[in-house]
């Protein structure tokens, strides 16, 4: 090889490798959209024998009195309906890579006493559709992360002796999930990433073992308890860091994953 032929060379593997350098950039800032649905396929959902009436759709789950309000805990129990409602679905905005954490759907359990002739909800799918572009510097989006999880309800009769661990009103429910894949791993241009999910509204915390048993869950897990008659919404979060996320104590921060494992929601039924 000549010197002409060699400096040609050189000059052209400095160019792509300049070239590539370019083109595989750190991304600081993503553009996002979570879609957060119940599922509607048949057979996603099932109920426990019983009357009243049900309702399905992609961002409500509830039953109970037929005629029945979920958003009203001023009527009797044999009028009155509980429910599982999803709002401010899909979100969409911006998040920084290693920044703060970017708001997004919340799930709002309405915890009403209802008479026990009414078929209650058993198991449930949650389904997360995520979507996440490269903003800062723009690239194409990645593919459409699709996430079901299932979710069970175990009904306790309001009784003495029945009620969990906690409980502040009569057999308070309990809303509870299990640990699921925190750190979330994916790649973008020869870069790696990790998507977490957290409940950013301190609902959370950890739950007393019984709870998790009852969800079909083992100790640790976390949930809420719900008292008699309150609505109580779970402001869930995300974050793109590009390190593994490291937990702190069960309570601090709920830190779930993409990826979650499983949702269980024990609720009191009224006797």
């Amino acid at each position: 090889m000549n010197s002409k032929t060699l400096r040609q060379f050189t000059t052209a593997c400095a160019l792509a490798l300049t070239a590539s350098a370019s083109h595989a950039a750190f991304i600081n800032t993503w553009s996002y959209t979570i879609d957060l649905a119940w599922s509607t396929a048949p057979g996603a959902t099932t109920f426990s024998g019983g009357g009243g009436s049900q309702t399905i759709t992609s961002s409500l789950i509830s039953w109970g009195a037929t005629g029945g309000d979920h958003t009203d805990n001023s009527q009797t129990p044999e009028n009155s309906r509980s429910g599982l409602q999803i709002t401010n679905s899909p979100a969409s905005g911006f998040v920084d890579t290693n920044g703060g954490p970017a708001l997004t759907n919340t799930v709002t359990h309405y915890n009403n006493a209802i008479g026990g002739n009414y078929a209650t909800l058993q198991t449930a799918t949650l389904v997360a559709n995520v979507t996440l572009t490269p903003y800062d510097p723009a690239g194409a989006a990645l593919p459409v992360l699709v996430n079901p999880f299932q979710i069970y309800f175990v009904e306790t009769p309001n009784s003495a002796g029945t009620c969990l661990p906690g409980s502040t009103t009569v057999c308070d429910d309990a809303f509870v999930l299990t640990f699921g894949a925190l750190n979330d791993e994916f790649e973008y241009d020869g870069y790696t990433y990790y998507a977490s999910i957290f409940e950013a509204s301190g609902a959370l915390n950890p739950l007393p073992p019984a709870a998790c048993a009852a969800a079909g869950t083992s100790a640790p897990c976390i949930g809420f308890m719900t008292p008699e008659g309150a609505f109580t919404p779970a402001q869930f979060a995300f974050v793109i860091t590009s390190e593994p996320l490291q937990v702190p104590e069960p309570g601090v921060l709920a830190l779930l994953g993409i990826g979650l494992a499983g949702l269980g929601v024990l609720r009191r039924r009224r006797a």
